[in-house]
């Protein structure tokens, strides 16, 4: 699938949700085939791009412009040797041309609980599986399952889920009853190295990462957002309402 901001705006706005404009717009897309224990949703980051801070050495600026995920023309990140040269030159010739901008990451996850608690329900009513909506201020930046080595965005609020309770290996919606309130469902990450080959054990419900770092870059993009009021909203919509 194709997906640009304006793509994501005009969904979200057909959809009734809020486009903030002062916050990042974290938005989870679940993909119309339902392949069990596969990573096949698509995570969307947009956010506006900060300016960079003044009087930076070379070497400064190239660290500056790795953290805010800007690649040089090799497809690289830069290398912070103080140097200048064509890849700093095109990363920075990006930077100015996106500064105040919209700005789009897009990441690999799974919307949808792993084959193992879907026939192992951790709920008499059955395995969560996240509802489509837009839920407000509902995480906040933290560890899930309090483990030191597992930053996320932990859920605080409540949300809607439906509990999937027929038995199989599919994620099942389409006449499952509704549940409402705090299921732990938290926006974390799967194995520590590497890409996690499967969901296995790894989401009862919760909106999980296939690879670390990505979701190490979206939270270290969180960190200003943070200081200012750690809460997040989180967006889900199906890929057929794109």
């Amino acid at each position: 699938m194709k997906i640009t901001i304006d793509t994501l705006k005009k969904s979200m706005l057909n959809l009734g949700h809020k486009w903030f404009t002062d916050r990042p717009n974290i938005i989870g897309i679940r993909a119309t085939m339902d392949i069990p224990d596969v990573f096949n949703d698509i995570f969307c980051f947009v956010w506006v791009q900060s300016k960079m801070p003044i009087n930076l050495t070379t070497k400064q600026k190239q660290e500056w412009l790795n953290d805010n995920h800007y690649i040089g023309k090799n497809g690289l990140p830069l290398k912070p040797d103080g140097l200048l040269g064509g890849n700093t030159d095109y990363a920075l010739s990006e930077y100015n041309n996106t500064v105040g901008k919209e700005r789009l990451i897009t990441n690999i996850i799974t919307t949808d609980p792993g084959v193992f608690w879907l026939n192992n329900p951790i709920n008499k009513l059955g395995t969560a599986v996240l509802k489509p909506g837009q839920y407000i201020d509902c995480w906040s930046i933290g560890l899930h399952q309090r483990k030191t080595d597992h930053p996320a965005f932990v859920q605080v609020d409540r949300v809607t889920v439906f509990r999937d309770n027929d038995g199989n290996s599919n994620s099942t919606t389409i006449g499952m009853k509704e549940d409402n309130g705090l299921f732990g469902i938290n926006i974390h990450r799967g194995n520590v190295n590497g890409k996690t080959p499967k969901i296995g054990r790894w989401s009862a419900g919760c909106q999980v990462f296939q690879t670390k770092t990505d979701l190490d870059f979206i939270l270290h993009l969180c960190e200003p957002y943070k200081r200012i009021r750690n809460r997040f909203t989180y967006t889900l919509i199906a890929e057929s309402n794109l």
